[in-house]
């Protein structure tokens, strides 16, 4: 009887210790009207590739153009009482007037992304 109760404690303690894996969402198309910075990343305006993977609520974004990668972000799922009639980006506007990506809303979802600050993200900046 003990034998099972062991074999049944480490089996549960094995189970729990197994990583969750990220969700992936597939990538979907992500338009940017101004120049913003992202995790220290300048990334001009334009059309950009936007990938997401998920694991519970935190979240980190990718955004590529051309299939290259531009800059990555992490981040959280927070809810919305309202669902969003389309995709935006909420920025901050800067002391020197650039602006900060700090929040992704999409089309028909009441939760929107909001990433972390600068300095506790990942960046990497593309050619331009």
């Amino acid at each position: 009887m003990n034998a099972k109760v062991a074999v049944l404690a480490v089996l549960f303690l094995l189970a729990a210790s197994v990583p969750v894996r990220a969700k992936k969402i597939p990538p979907r198309l992500f338009f940017l009207q101004t120049p913003v910075t992202m995790s220290g990343a300048e990334i001009p305006e334009g059309l950009y590739e936007l990938k997401i993977e998920s694991s519970n609520s935190a979240v980190r974004v990718t955004l590529c153009k051309d299939g290259q990668f531009v800059a990555t972000a992490l981040g959280a799922w927070v809810k919305n009482g309202a669902k969003y009639t389309e995709d935006s980006a909420l920025l901050r506007v800067n002391s020197d007037g650039s602006r900060s990506l700090i929040e992704l809303r999409f089309a028909g979802a009441a939760k929107t992304i909001v990433l972390k600050k600068p300095d506790a993200t990942i960046h990497v900046s593309a050619k331009k």
